[in-house]
């Protein structure tokens, strides 16, 4: 058998953690091999985040025309979608975009991809398409799965769905139900739902888009329940008449002609023989990795993207594998200080979420002031005939120090964006309002929020953040 090639970085998986990795690694190294048996192309522009908001692109443009008439706008009526071409545009869409990261690796490509699944045998030595290697340190970028309850695809088969593989279809079916109501399968099933299907949406959590504030929750359940059936509990398929699939719950049943999974995702760690690394892992998951620890400790295996701790987003992917790969080509520990969280749904209303969530924030005791605003009524929705909604600021009663915000409404990502850079730069309640707000833009319901948070705050500016119309005319 011939002797296994020494390296300096060996990098298992080649999607957005593991491209982020094998920049920074070239910087240090030449000494470097990635794996990967393909499809090459990133979870996220293969069939993740980029197919499904060109898919959402689609549904929302298609809804828009429920605000014509009130815009001056005739013929809306006459408009109408095709389920299958939008798959289709979907698909080219994603197609260029995938081309393009694969072009992307062209300079590298060919002296440094090993097109190979690669395992780790006992002695430490990685495998892949019948070569030998023993690398230094190893950077597990190998992405992840859909999670699907045992049993469903082989009772169901092809009418079991996931984001993987619902943009594959060529049509799609009349009556649909998504299992999971978190980011994903809240945007595609409000999505499925604008373009004619009927949706019956499951999820007994308490939670709908990973937004748990229960002073929104009321407020994105009705929006999204407007356009399709909610059921707040779990459901099992069982066959139904004429070959439908009935989903029977607690409380009834529905027929549907297939079941969307949407209940999360595995990180794909099994036979990759990491113990021979000395990793552990538990329920499936890399033990010992705290927030911001990509490696266990007393390894040289450093996890990233949603092989490691997450959370499974694209720009903290990106973050872990640059880290993951400077710190692979040193051999060091890799502890990093993870960004302000932010998160965001691309439903309608949107639902964004920056730094300190809901759970936090109620789990400590006292000390909070919350600040609140309504987009109902607000110029810049009344001009854009947009759905209503509402900013949550949350932010320490003492010092006025913002700790995080929940929103939900037309365009929030951009407002969400501002606001975690604001939390990261430790700014106040009162730094944020020095800044100007242009009229009429969303930007006034922030500085709502934010003013409604000043008042529940000890620490009290001694002047006005500006000079307001009704306080000219006190004065």
């Amino acid at each position: 058998m011939p002797g296994a090639e020494r390296l300096d970085v060996a990098i298992l998986g080649a999607g957005t953690a593991g491209l982020a990795a094998r920049a920074e690694v070239a910087k240090r190294t030449d000494s470097y091999r990635v794996f990967d048996p393909g499809p090459l192309g990133t979870l996220c522009a293969r069939t993740a985040c980029m197919p499904s908001k060109a898919f959402l692109q689609s549904a929302h443009d298609f809804h828009r025309r429920h605000a014509f008439a009130g815009l001056g706008i005739d013929g809306a009526e006459g408009l109408s979608a095709d389920p299958a071409r939008v798959l289709a545009e979907t698909r080219a869409l994603r197609d260029d975009m995938v081309a393009g990261v694969i072009g992307g690796m062209a300079e590298w490509r060919a002296g440094h991809l090993v097109p190979h699944a690669a395992r780790f045998e006992p002695d430490g030595t990685l495998v892949a398409g019948g070569q030998r290697f023993r690398p230094r340190a190893s950077v597990i970028a190998t992405g992840s799965r859909p999670v699907v309850p045992p049993g469903w695809r082989e009772r169901f088969g092809d009418r079991i769905l996931t984001s993987d593989d619902i943009f594959e279809r060529q049509a799609l079916p009349r009556r649909i139900a998504v299992m999971g109501l978190g980011p994903v399968g809240l945007e595609l099933g409000q999505g499925l739902a604008r373009l004619g299907l009927d949706v019956t949406g499951f999820d007994p959590g308490p939670t709908l888009g990973g937004l748990a504030d229960p002073g929104l929750m009321p407020r994105l359940r009705d929006a999204i329940g407007a356009e399709m059936r909610l059921v707040p509990a779990e459901a099992e398929p069982e066959p139904g008449p004429e070959g439908a699939i009935l989903m029977r719950w607690s409380g009834g049943t529905v027929e549907v002609d297939a079941v969307l999974v949407a209940m999360g995702r595995a990180p794909n760690l099994e036979g990759l023989g990491l113990d021979a690394l000395g990793v552990r892992l538990e329920a499936g998951r890399v033990a010992g990795l705290g927030r911001g620890r990509l490696n266990p400790e007393g390894t040289r295996a450093y996890f990233a993207g949603d092989a490691g701790a997450g959370p499974a987003l694209l720009h903290e992917a990106a973050d872990a594998g640059r880290v993951a790969g400077h710190f692979a080509a040193r051999a060091e520990d890799a502890v990093f200080e993870r960004r302000v969280p932010l998160s965001i749904v691309f439903s309608q209303p949107q639902v964004a979420l920056a730094g300190a969530g809901w759970d936090e924030i109620a789990a400590r005791e006292g000390g909070i002031a919350i600040g609140a605003a309504a987009f109902d009524g607000a110029g810049r929705t009344r001009l854009q005939r947009a759905a209503g909604g509402a900013v949550r600021i949350y932010a320490a009663r003492a010092d006025g120090r913002l700790l995080g915000a929940a929103l939900l409404g037309p365009e929030v990502e951009h407002l969400a964006h501002l606001l975690a850079h604001a939390i990261g730069r430790g700014d106040g309640v009162e730094d944020i309002l020095r800044m100007p707000v242009y009229h009429p833009t969303h930007e006034e319901v922030l500085r709502r929020a934010l003013r409604d948070a000043r008042r529940s705050c000890q620490a009290r500016p001694g002047a006005l953040d500006a000079i307001r119309c009704e306080d000219a005319a006190a004065s």
